[in-house]
């Protein structure tokens, strides 16, 4: 099961890699939210059999949950990361969506009151170890490649 969840895992960040790049490229001429309307229509049309095959029971909490999820958590935050992509590195677009992990964790820790397990934890430092660390090398290359200011005019 580690063997076949490792596979899945290493196939979702191929296919979000590859998204991301498209995401960018189509950024510089259409905004965010259309890319993303289209993006999330069509996860939803493919995914629309697996509701439809389970029927899950589902309370109204269960749907207001979900349209919470649906609108801000992923159309809102995909439309702004999207339309973020036209003026930032696909790196520093990619510790962003990493991010995005802890943001879940902590979100279902407060809204639904999940409290993480030490594995989650440890991953979330994991995760915040690495972003700080890109972000601080990031910050060193932009200081090396700006040219020094004399302070003459």
């Amino acid at each position: 099961n580690l063997t076949i969840g490792t596979i899945w895992g290493m196939s979702a960040s191929v296919t979000f890699a590859i998204m991301s790049l498209i995401n960018r490229k189509l950024a510089s001429s259409y905004e965010g939210s259309v890319i993303t309307f289209y993006e999330q229509g069509v996860a939803s049309i493919v995914l629309l059999p697996i509701l439809i095959f389970n029927r899950p029971e589902m309370r109204l909490l269960d749907w207001g949950l979900i349209a919470l999820l649906g609108v801000v958590f992923t159309g809102l935050a995909h439309s702004l990361f999207i339309g973020g992509m036209k003026t930032v590195r696909a790196q520093t677009a990619g510790i962003i969506a990493s991010m995005e992990t802890v943001y879940g964790i902590a979100s279902a820790a407060v809204i639904l009151g999940e409290i993480p397990s030490g594995r989650e934890i440890l991953g979330g430092c994991i995760i915040l170890g690495a972003a700080f660390c890109s972000t601080m090398l990031s910050s060193k290359e932009k200081k090396l490649v700006q040219p020094e200011q004399s302070g003459i005019s």
